[in-house]
């Protein structure tokens, strides 16, 4: 992978640094265009490669979904990825990083078992 740009490795410092720290879960905010996937690609490579752990991305519509899956394999290409999405009817469970519909995992979380990290991407869009 490619070398982050100064406020995309800055971003990712500050999830390490928040997640060494505190006990509750971080949130980056980029504007449009800034790179978030680079961000999302980092953390995984690391959670992956570096601390040997598995990875959930989750997006809360197909097309990101997609979207997010093809850019970080574009970006991570020896990272085994898996999808999970009734939508595009994909159900794997076996990579080491898994990219899922929000409704997918929500409706069938037991059937991917545990993850050391997980990603939301556009969490703000979620209903809660």
């Amino acid at each position: 992978m490619s070398a982050l740009r100064a406020y995309q490795q800055a971003a990712v410092d500050a999830v390490y640094a928040h997640l060494r720290s505190r006990e509750d879960n971080p949130a980056v905010v980029l504007p449009t265009a800034a790179g978030k996937t680079f961000v999302i690609a980092r953390m995984v490579t690391d959670a992956v490669s570096r601390w040997n752990g598995r990875v959930l991305v989750l997006a809360h519509v197909m097309e990101l979904l997609e979207q997010n899956a093809e850019k970080i394999r574009r970006l991570c290409p020896q990272l085994p990825i898996g999808i999970y999405s009734a939508g595009l009817k994909r159900r794997d469970t076996d990579g080491s990083v898994i990219v899922a519909g929000i409704q997918s995992v929500y409706r069938r979380a037991c059937e991917l078992g545990p993850f050391d990290l997980i990603l939301v991407d556009e969490a703000h869009l979620i209903p809660t």
